[in-house]
Parts: structure tokens; sequence; C-alpha cells
């Protein structure tokens, strides 16, 4: 089927578009007969065999603009005509390879040579422009603009630090103040140290209320001598929206709350301790119910990511009191804050050496502020331990990735790991399926990061055979070697020959104090069935991993110690009958602790301190580092009568925690939704259950997926609001720390001739980047830092003067920085008008073009090529513009005269007649595919 169009329409529109009127200065046709210009490309319409040609020529390797193959019909038409046409050539032949790659039976082979051509074809064009040396007109491969703004906005770092609330009322005494409340604020000035004990006890006889308590606080500041001071952050009472089925009801603004606030004095640093303490546990979970009506069709769901914390111990210290207005509290819970919504998943936690607590996160858009590249993301998020946020650390991966595990050294080093698709900037690149295009695209990669103890990126490895490959667990060695386990579904680079479906295999990666990394080794295990690792310690220079190998729990022990890992020893739990492992822990007296779920209620264990209760049921196995038999062995079930699953672990003081989902019953607990979250610490020893909460979210679902122990975590702090430990702002002005930027990302500038590269370093802001600018082009341009009210800082570009002209180019490969920082590829000049009016470049130089280009351009999926085609077609709109700005320069002002007169007749020349007929052919093909896949194959068939 073919969709007509009214031809005079489309040939009134041009007109009035193309400002050419019935001119035929360029066509030697109508009023106007002498020819000023040669007949542009675009008025010939191409058939079919032209455009195979092309295409057929630049797969066989020929250049795509060839100002030879470029005809002019004008005797002594300057050379800028011959080179604005071939370069609308090339780009034509860009476009049709686009097209064909969307063909039908196009294979991947196929595709993948024409990805090929295309990029080759870009990198082609854009030497062309950036070195064409043109009379009457300048070229740019992307925007010209009188300034150009980046996108990356940063938070100007705070000197305040806020709580959540703790008070509705500033008259009323608070329960927060109640009972016995001391705590020491510890201010560091320079080289001087100043202790402030707080003791509620010794207040006047007054009400423990907001402001009185505050008053109090400061005083005991000001007579130490230090700047500190606290204060109120009042939070405005705001109307709520519940879900009800599948209406949406909104509640009355509740009453405003009043929260805690502490600036921080100039040049001191606030830590916060407590003479008593607790143990604690932090959890993240799950809410909602992503289809509550059972309706794909309806965007009804509910899910959300949170961050809970509960103090384990009443004994040692009182519980803290229930928050106004907490959902689903239950009796220990300190807290429980919404994440941001872009975390789609949290998939680990771990505690730091200085009692933050570190979450390895799955996102789907820009996260805390912090923009991805690709579609789905990693981050790594540290907290305090009063739940607010330090910082958030995204990957950078340009497709997507999946975070699977989390480690922290006992000196403050992050590391994470998971899979990754297509590119991930700055990493080193040991894969042998790297590539977004191919016979391996779409496939996954293992990678590997390590953090320093400030957040800073050191390295980034990706590793990974032809197949699908991730890493699953970490772990760090007492000398800082970074241990991985993880599995491949075929060879590993190094580590010997594919054994089965999803092979396991364990890999190592050293540090020099150059933070240079080596990989130390790589060794594939398992069995011919799939292997899956689930667990990984380092016990001195020995490995132990536990892995679901078959549907059975086996655990081996490597000797990690020379080149290549040497399996010491190996033991097969059994069959988890359709169970899974959640984690492997070294406990404090040396022995391992096993943790997951199984329906076999004759686990390979001989003592069982409590038996299995029926259905599928969490067990806890704690058997020797070595691996033997021993008569020390124990093992535990927990659950109750129907289905229970262990979704989370840790091991701290050598007491067992276990998080998890049930459905049913529980020892002692009965539901409480329709899917319930628990946490327990399960005595393995006597089957015990030492503590156990049971609690349900949003939609009376909850689904618990990590946990981190803290055994003196919890304090009288925890209810005010504040951290244990030293005060970190929320909010940092590097660049590395707010976006997906990398160190060593780079840009071009270039000014008089000269281009210069800039290179982002990890303690880089604004302000450093603004005066790296200015440098690189050498003070021509002026680069400010502006900061909104919101205190949102942002970066702009201007040229100093009117002579000064900047040109922006992106980074070499995967370390272009513009389009994390949201700059532009392009020219920045100033412009001026003429004395007609029009605006022309303020340097008194030809007028310059830009062709709205950027590096980048791909076909690797649907998108791409949809946006290539899009992008392509503006820069030959911008060609033709600067051919029409060619001919009426050299039209005379009484041929322009006699144009505009047609015009107003509306007679159309011969040259818009001819391209209405290519808008009709062009809507034609797209509209009854006119197209066939055995055209794109016989340009295969060379």
């Amino acid at each position: 089927m073919v969709i007509g169009i009214d031809s005079t329409l489309l040939l009134g529109y041009y007109q009035a578009k193309s400002g050419l009127g019935t001119s035929s200065a360029a066509t030697g046709t109508g009023a106007v007969t002498n020819k000023v210009a040669p007949t542009p490309p675009w008025q010939a319409q191409l058939t079919p065999k032209q455009v195979s040609a092309s295409v057929t020529a630049a797969l066989a390797g020929r250049k795509i603009i060839d100002e030879n193959a470029a005809q002019l019909d004008l005797a002594g038409a300057g050379s800028d005509y011959r080179k604005l046409f071939a370069l609308y050539q090339g780009i034509g032949t860009l476009s049709e390879l686009a097209n064909q790659i969307k063909e039908p039976g196009v294979n991947s082979g196929e595709k993948s040579r024409l990805q090929q051509v295309f990029a080759k074809g870009m990198t082609e064009l854009q030497n062309y422009v950036g070195s064409a040396d043109l009379e009457k007109l300048r070229l740019a491969f992307g925007d010209v603009t009188a300034s150009e703004k980046a996108k990356l906005t940063v938070a100007k770092a705070p000197d305040k630090y806020v709580t959540a609330p703790i008070a509705t009322s500033t008259s009323e005494p608070v329960p927060a103040f109640e009972g016995d409340v001391k705590f020491n604020i510890q201010v560091t000035r320079l080289k001087e140290t100043f202790d402030v004990a707080i003791d509620l006890s010794t207040m006047p006889d007054q009400t423990r209320s907001l402001p009185n308590v505050i008053n109090y606080i400061n005083d005991q500041l000001k007579a130490a001598g230090v700047d500190t001071r606290f204060g109120t952050d009042r939070i405005p009472g705001e109307p709520k929206q519940i879900k009800a089925g599948a209406q949406t009801i909104t509640l009355p603004a509740g009453p405003d709350q009043w929260a805690l606030k502490v600036t921080v004095g100039l040049a001191e640093e606030v830590t916060f301790s407590s003479p008593q303490s607790a143990g604690a546990v932090y959890l993240a979970q799950e809410i909602g119910d992503a289809d509550p009506d059972r309706n794909s069709k309806t965007n009804d769901g509910t899910i959300q990511q949170q961050l809970l914390k509960f103090q384990t111990d009443t004994d040692a210290l009182d519980a803290p009191p229930q928050a106004s207005g907490q959902a689903n509290w239950v009796d220990g819970r300190v807290f429980a804050k919404n994440l941001d919504s872009k975390i789609t998943a949290v998939r680990a936690q771990a505690m730091g050496p200085d009692g933050s607590v570190y979450m390895l996160a799955d996102v789907g858009g820009t996260v805390n502020g912090q923009t991805i590249k690709g579609a789905d993301d990693v981050a790594l998020l540290k907290y305090d331990a009063a739940g607010n946020l330090i910082y958030t650390r995204t990957l950078g991966a340009v497709s997507e990735a999946t975070g699977l595990a989390l480690a922290v050294s006992d000196d403050g080093k992050v590391a994470i790991a998971g899979s990754v698709k297509g590119e991930l900037e700055g990493a080193t690149e040991g894969a042998l399926n790297s590539g977004t295009t191919g016979g391996f695209a779409g496939l996954t990669d293992s990678f590997v990061t390590l953090f320093d103890e400030d957040g800073q990126e050191l390295w980034t490895q990706r590793r990974g055979a032809r197949q699908d490959d991730q890493v699953n667990q970490l772990a760090f060695g007492a000398d800082g070697t970074v241990y991985v386990a993880g599995q491949a579904k075929s060879a590993m680079p190094g580590g010997g020959g594919a054994l089965g479906d999803w092979d396991g295999y364990v890999e190592a990666f050293a540090t020099d104090e150059q933070d240079k990394v080596t990989t130390l080794f790589t060794q594939t295990f398992g069995g011919e069935g799939g292997d899956k690792p689930k667990g990984l310690v380092v016990d001195g220079t020995n490995v132990v991993v536990a892995s679901v190998e078959n549907g059975r729990a086996v655990l081996r022990r490597f000797d990690v110690s020379g080149e290549t890992p040497v399996e010491l020893a190996s033991r097969d739990l059994g069959d988890l009958e359709g169970g899974d492992i959640e984690g492997l822990a070294l406990d404090a007296n040396g022995q391992l602790v096993l943790v997951g779920t199984t329906s076999n209620p004759q686990l390979s264990v001989d003592t069982v301190t409590n038996p299995a209760a029926g259905g599928q049921d969490v067990f806890a196995a704690r058997i020797a580092k070595d691996l033997s038999v021993s008569a020390n062995d124990r093992l535990a079930y927990y659950g109750g009568a129907g289905d229970d699953r262990a979704t989370a672990m840790g091991v701290a003081d050598g007491e067992v925690w276990i998080a998890g989902i049930s459905k049913s019953d529980l020892p002692d607990q009965a539901p409480v939704g329709k899917q319930d979250g628990f946490l327990t610490k399960l005595d393995i020893n006597t089957g015990a259950v030492a503590w156990s909460r049971r609690f349900t979210g949003v939609s009376d679902r909850a689904a618990p997926s990590a946990i981190a122990v803290a055994p003196q975590g919890a304090s009288v702090l925890d209810r005010l609001g504040l951290p244990t430990g030293k005060l970190s702002l929320d909010g940092t002005e590097q660049i590395t720390a707010v976006s997906a930027v990398r160190p060593g990302d780079q840009f071009t500038v270039k000014s008089g001739g000269l281009t210069k590269t800039v290179t982002i370093e990890a303690d880089d802001t604004l302000d450093n980047l603004a005066l790296k600018i200015r440098r690189a082009s050498g003070f021509a341009a002026k680069v400010t830092v502006s900061t909104n009210v919101e205190g949102q800082r942002t970066l702009k570009i201007e040229p100093a003067s009117n002579t000064a002209v900047i040109e922006i180019g992106a980074g070499k490969g995967d370390t272009n920085a513009l389009l994390q920082l949201g700059i532009a590829e392009g020219v920045v000049r100033n412009t001026k008008s003429d004395k007609d009016g029009k605006s022309i470049s303020a340097d008194g130089k030809p007028n310059i073009y830009g062709l709205g280009l950027h590096t980048g351009i791909n076909l690797s999926d649907t998108d791409q090529i949809s946006h290539a085609l899009a992008e392509l077609a503006a820069a030959q709109d911008a060609i033709r513009q600067a051919y029409k700005d060619l001919v009426a320069a050299a039209t005379p002002k009484s041929a322009q005269n006699a144009a505009a007169a047609a015009a107003a007749a509306g007679k159309a020349p011969a040259y818009m007649t001819n391209q209405i007929s290519n808008y009709q052919a062009a809507l034609d093909r797209l509209t009854a595919g006119s197209s066939s896949g055995s055209t794109t194959a016989g340009l295969f068939g060379l």
C-alpha cells in the first residue's frame, strides 16, 4: 500500500522553508536565466541501483566521501560546491548503510559488517569535516552555538547535617530525649581536639523539648570553645497518597515535623560516640507488589527498596521508641528509609571499618543525582550509621550491568563485582567477549572494580569468556588481594578448558604501590552439570568456595599460594532439591558457616540440632574449615510447615544472622502479611532461635535481600538520628563522584589552530574543570561556574571575545567525557548581524555551519539506528542551508528580487519540484516497504 500525499502542499511548504521561491538562479529555468551555482545532488532522484552501488562501494572498502564523484554542471564553479556535494553524498551513503541494517533477512554477520563499515565511515566523515579547506564557509562536525552550558549539575557541598524527623512539636517533650540520654561530641580543629560530653540528666529542671535540649547542647559546645552548633530543621506536613486496590486516595496533610540540624564550624570535624552500645543489623528489603490487580496492562505497581536498621539487644540498651508515622513498625526497628526510586534491586551490604554501611545496588536511571551511561548500571552507595547517604558511585556501563558481589577490606577499600554487557568505560579489557557488535553481542562479561577508602575508583577489570560469564562472590585477602568466584558458559582466559554447562571459576587480582593491577590466576572448576558459586571465604593462603553444582551443595578448598590454585579438598552436603545457597562465612572459632534453602531434610551433616519442619526450609551448617567430617559439625533447620526461604546471611562475633521470606507460619511467629520478611539469629550448636523478628511492607509484602551485621552498631544516638563515628556531610563537588565520568576521561578544546586535550582527574571539581578549559583554549574561552538558589552549580563556556572561536571535540574511544558532562561537540562563537539583518560570525570570517553530529553514533540497536538516521538527515539539512547561502551570496540583487516576486506568485522552480518527488519516493519506501531483503543479500555477494 502506498500512502499518497498532495505534492502541492509539500511544494508550498518547502518553498516557504527554502527561501528560494521560484528563482532559477541555481537551475537555469524560470525568470532568471543566469546560472550562478551548480545543480546540487539532492535535486536528482537516486535510483535503487545507484543506492545499491554506493552501499556496495562502501562495503568494498572505498571511501564514502569522494570529491571526484561530485558532479558540477557549471564551469568555473568554486571548489566549495564540490566539497559540499561530496560531503552530502557521503552522508547519504551512511544513511543507506543504516537503512540496510533494518532490512529483513540481514543475518548477524552482515549486520556486524554494516556496523563496522558505518563506524569507519563516521570516522572518515569527522576527519573530512575537520580538515576541509573551504573558501566561503566553515564547517563544524557538531553544533554551532554562542555558548555551551554543561547539563551536569553539581550540588555545592553542604556544611550542615540534617537528621530524620524526631519531633512534631517545639514545645512538648520529645520522646527521643527521655531516659538516660548520654553521648559524646568530639570536635577536631586543625590539630586540636575538643571533647564535649552531653548528659541530659544534668540539664536544668525543665521540659526536654526541642529548643531546651538544643540550647543545652549549644551551651556545652560554646563552653568548649568550638564553633559547631545544633539547630532545628522544619519539615512541613504534606498530603499523602495511598493506593486502595486500583484507586489512589489522597490523605490530608499531616503535622509539621522537626529534625536536628548540625552546622559544622569552619575547619572543624565532628565525631559522635556513646558510652553504651548494643548489637545492630542493617537490612535491605523490597516492599510492595509489582502487579496488585494482576493486570499487566495497568501501571499500579508499588515496588520500593528500603534500608532498615534493627537494634538486636535490649538488655544492654533500651529499645528505640517507635518514630511517628512509621508504617509496619516492629519492636526493635530503629528506622526504615525508602531508597531512591531508580534503585531497582539491592544485591549486597557490608559494614565499613568506620561504622558506615555499604550497599551494592542495580539502578535504572539517574540515582541520587548521579547520571548513568546506559539503560541499567551498578551503584555503590555508602550510608552512615543513621541511614543518611554519604555518596553514590556508579560503574559507568554504556549498555547495562548487574551487581552481584561486595566486599570491604579492613583498611576501608571496597570491591564490587558482577556482570556487564556492552562497553565498560575505564575497564582494563581481558575479555574475549567485550564488544557490542558481532557474534558475541548481548552476552555478559565479568567485572571487578576496586575503590579506595574515600570512594575513588582505583581500577576496573573486565574479564570473560566467549560466552556469558559473571562474578558471583568477592573476598579480600589479608594482603589486599581481591579474590573472586564466578561462573562461565565457556572457558575463561587462562583458566583451562570448559567442563560442562555453567562452570565455576576462581580468580585473583593484586594491586601494586602504583595501583597497577595484575591478574594472579584464573582456575576453572566444577562438574559436567551447571555450577554456580554462592559463597567465598579466604583463610590465609587457602580459599574455600561454596557452589550449587548440578543442584547439590558442594564446598571446595583451594591452596592459592602458588601460580595456579590447587584443590585440596571438597565436600558434598547433598542435594538441595530445588534450593540454593545464600552465603558462606568463617566464624570467630575458625569454622565455616553455610546458609541456604533446601527441601532436603537430610543434608549430609551428622548432628542435626533442629530438624526440618516441612516444605522448603532454611538451613545453617557449621563444619570444619578443612572440609573434613568432624564430630563438631552441626546442622540446624529453620522454618514452618510451609515454604520458607533464606535470602541473605551474615556472621559477626560468632553469631549467625539469617534474613528471608515466609508466606506461612514460623516458629512462634504468625503471618503478618501475604509475604513477610524475617530476620533471625540462629544458634547452630543448639538449634535455638536467639532473636527473631517478622515484618511486612506495602501491599502486605516484604522481601529482604541483604544484611550487614554491626555487633556494637546501636546506641542512644539512633534515637536522635545522629550517626556513630565521624560526621560525613552528604555531598561532594568532585565530578567523578557525582557522575559517571571516570578519572582519565577526556575531551579536546581547539582554538587558534591549536588542539589541546582536557583530562578529568579524580579530584576535579567544576571550578578545576573551568580553569582547565580556559587554559586549553589559550584563554580564548570564558568559562564560568554559577550557583542557583537551590545550590546547584553549572558550567558555561563562552567566547572571551568576538574574534574567539572555540571548538569542543570528543575524547578518544571510551574515554569521551562529553556525554556525561552534558557538553555538546561543536563550535562556540559570537555572532553579529550583517547589513541585511542576517546573523553571521562575529570574527569577520566565513560563516560556520554545524552538522549537529556527535562522536559515538552507531548502529548497535534499533534506537541507535533511528537516532543515527535522524542526525544524518539533520546534517544533510545543514549542507543544504550552506548551499542556499552560497547561492544567495552569488545571486545578483535583481535576480533575488525576481525570485521573491515569483515566489509570491506561487510558482516553484524545477529543482524544488524534483526535490518534492524525492520526498514522495522516500515516503513511499517507508510506508510501502518497497525495499526487500533480496537487495541487501545482493550487497553481500561480493
